[in-house]
């Protein structure tokens, strides 16, 4: 490298010549040897039983728990079921119920899934819900609630007939359809309901029909009125999508409207009024009008002294 001259301010100049000979030196941080690759050999067998013998240990566990579960739980006679205890009302009896359940002697009240069995006993078209309990001492309680009939359902499109053709069923409330197997004095004595028309007819699920459910309000509201002296409800009749034909005990027909009842019942009240008093016998009556009441009687009626406009005597709405 030459020196830069005495006075001069530019910086020495490197020389970019490199040495010859000189290049970079990489350093080998695992070289191999016989001694080492024994060493790792070595580890390697190490490694290979401990984690054989963590194997054999945890095979060794699960078995012995498999075998204590299996011996001590599932074996174990305390937790056969031995016992079903059945709490219900309706057209189901308790042994349908607990056939349903698929369980028997052999069933474990311990590893039975409860989920199931419910769902096996809510499948049932009569069943409306289902709780289901254990104890672990071999009895089981089901607490199902029966959807209860209130009517007889009528639609020969349906081949829904009458209580006595052996084709017949029931309704709730709810407008359900509930099969009837069993007929007892109690079911023969409900009124019935006729819908030509009914859209479906799946037993266990409420009616889609507006129809259906009018008739069951009205007569639940026609049917507490005989403990004060209406005659009794035999059948409700649905001839078209407006109107409900009420059949009374005596022959007579009232006619409602499906929505709006609460006047109607109202005249209806005053009319069934006047004829109990006057002793009438009621034909026909037609409460769909509302400013005239059409009535026929299967007798000339007594009006003496019955002011016909008068309606300020009529009954408040129920």
């Amino acid at each position: 490298m030459s020196a830069a001259k005495n006075g001069s301010k530019k910086p020495a100049k490197r020389s970019s010549r490199k040495r010859k000979g000189l290049g970079n030196h990489v350093i080998d941080y695992t070289p191999e040897s016989p001694a080492i690759r024994e060493h790792e050999a070595e580890e390697r067998r190490r490694r290979g039983f401990r984690t054989a013998m963590w194997l054999i240990t945890a095979m060794i566990v699960v078995g012995v728990c498999w075998v204590t579960w299996h011996e001590a739980l599932e074996k174990n006679a305390q937790f056969m079921l031995k016992t079903v205890e059945v709490n219900t009302q309706g057209t189901l009896t308790r042994q349908q119920l607990v056939a349903a359940t698929g369980l028997t002697e052999a069933t474990n009240l311990l590893t039975m899934n409860l989920r199931e069995v419910r769902a096996k006993i809510e499948r049932l078209p009569q069943v409306k819900s289902a709780v289901i309990h254990r104890d672990y001492h071999g009895k089981l309680t089901l607490d199902v609630v029966q959807r209860l009939p209130v009517a007889w359902i009528e639609c020969p499109k349906h081949k829904l007939m009458g209580a006595l053709t052996g084709k017949g069923c029931l309704i709730d409330a709810e407008g359900a359809l509930v099969p009837c197997d069993v007929i007892t004095r109690e079911y023969l004595a409900m009124p019935r309901i006729q819908f030509p028309a009914l859209s479906e007819a799946i037993p266990g699920k409420p009616s889609p029909d507006f129809q259906v459910h009018a008739a069951l309000r009205l007569m639940e509201k026609l049917q507490s009125r005989q403990q004060e002296g209406q005659p009794a409800l035999e059948l409700i009749e649905i001839p078209n999508p407006w109107s409900l034909v009420a059949h009374f005990r005596g022959d007579a027909k009232v006619t409602f409207g499906v929505d709006d009842m609460t006047p109607q019942l109202a005249r209806f009240d005053r009319v069934m009024q006047e004829a109990r008093t006057r002793k009438w016998r009621v034909a026909t009556l037609n409460l769909i009008a509302s400013s005239n009441t059409p009535v026929t009687f299967h007798e000339t009626p007594d009006i003496t002294g019955l002011n016909l406009a008068d309606t300020a005597s009529t009954p408040p709405a129920r």
